[in-house]
């Protein structure tokens, strides 16, 4: 399985929610966006989860996911990059300490897509890794 380890050393710029979906920027054209499960681990405890966003808890506001992973890990160093061969499941370990892991739910749906400047490398339903070059990843 070609492995992810491209995406060590690039920062992350920013996380944005959208409506499906949530997508990780880094530098260098680097991205993940992410259809499923993923959670920050924070001091080796799950901090909160992308289930979360918009959950009350008996704060004062809601949980806002892409406000506090932009708070927490912003500009982070991913440091390295690990893929569970068969499930997909992704984890991201940063420079603070801090770790995304991704956690498809489906078997049927795309989980997360990662792309770089010429590839791109996509979850898809059942735990296979489609990679697609350069023509795809300028489309």
């Amino acid at each position: 399985m070609e492995s992810l380890a491209w995406l060590a050393q690039h920062h992350l710029k920013s996380v944005l929610h959208r409506e499906h979906d949530w997508v990780f920027a880094f530098d260098g054209e680097a991205s993940l966006v992410v259809s499923c499960l993923w959670r920050l681990i924070e001091k080796g405890r799950i901090r909160f989860t992308s289930e979360d966003d918009g959950q009350q808890f008996g704060l004062r506001t809601p949980v806002d996911a892409a406000a506090e992973l932009n708070g927490r890990i912003a500009n982070a160093t991913v440091e390295a990059v690990v893929l569970r061969e068969h499930t997909l499941d992704l984890e991201l370990r940063f420079g603070t300490g801090h770790v995304v892991q991704v956690i498809p739910d489906s078997s049927g749906y795309e989980a997360w897509i990662a792309r770089d400047r010429d590839k791109q490398f996509i979850a898809v339903g059942g735990g296979e890794l489609a990679i697609l070059g350069d023509q795809a990843a300028g489309g």
